[in-house]
């Protein structure tokens, strides 16, 4: 049994270590809110308050999404099932050259690759939501396995790595369409609200592509039965 004298010796030990542990915490909470505030302008509880609110919001759409954080790397994945054939779905994943028109976001996307030479795609566009963007511009290498996969991997631009796929997969009489990614941006997003943002930019992103997948279906008579349009944000 512990003497009540000793216990008071050992917690007078500790409680200096202990407060200089929180004050360091502390400190380096508040150097990354300032840099944030400093980089883009807008306050990080603001902020922060915003983010939580869509997150209330984003409970209520269909696709599925999940956003894992390792260090400075976002994992993301999405899927959704899509009454569509799957060579409708492929017409719309490899029209790479129109993206831009059915993507919100995204402000151009056009082959830069010469014919015979390996695919390269540059595309540019809008990353966050509400008052935080922030541009994004990336040439990424991609390769194509018909009618199942396009997979991607950044050569160039302002992330630091982007690689991933889009996949393609029969499930009864619709197109299972499914989103992996692995995304280091090399620009700052603070980690309460970083996979917020990137979780809404790809739920976006794959509902726009969806929705896309439909219309084109249904304007050339290939819609399957029961297809319906996922939720918009």
């Amino acid at each position: 049994m512990i003497e009540p004298a000793a216990f008071a010796d050992a917690w007078r030990d500790r409680a200096p270590r202990a407060a200089h542990s929180e004050t360091r915490n502390r400190n380096v909470e508040r150097t990354m809110t300032n840099a944030f505030t400093r980089q883009t302008g807008i306050s990080f509880s603001r902020l922060l308050a915003l983010s939580l609110a869509w997150i209330s919001l984003a409970s209520l759409a269909e696709v599925s999404v999940q956003v894992e954080r390792q260090e400075d790397a976002f994992n993301v994945e999405a899927n959704l099932l899509v009454a569509v054939d799957r060579r409708v779905a492929w017409q719309v994943l490899t029209d790479y050259n129109n993206l831009a028109s059915f993507v919100p976001g995204m402000r151009s996307s056009r082959i830069v690759s010469a014919p015979g030479e390996p695919l390269l795609l540059d595309q540019k566009g809008d990353s966050g939501f509400l008052l935080f963007r922030v541009p994004i511009e990336v040439v990424s290498r991609i390769e194509e396995v018909p009618l199942g996969a396009v997979r991607f991997q950044s050569v160039s631009g302002n992330l630091r790595n982007k690689r991933g796929e889009w996949a393609l997969a029969q499930h009864d009489h619709a197109t299972r369409v499914s989103y992996r990614a692995s995304i280091t941006p090399a620009f700052l997003l603070p980690p309460l609200i970083g996979p917020a943002i990137v979780g809404r930019d790809v739920r976006i992103m794959v509902e726009s592509v969806a929705r896309e997948m439909l219309r084109r279906a249904d304007s050339t008579g290939q819609a399957m039965p029961g297809a319906a349009l996922p939720a918009s944000q």
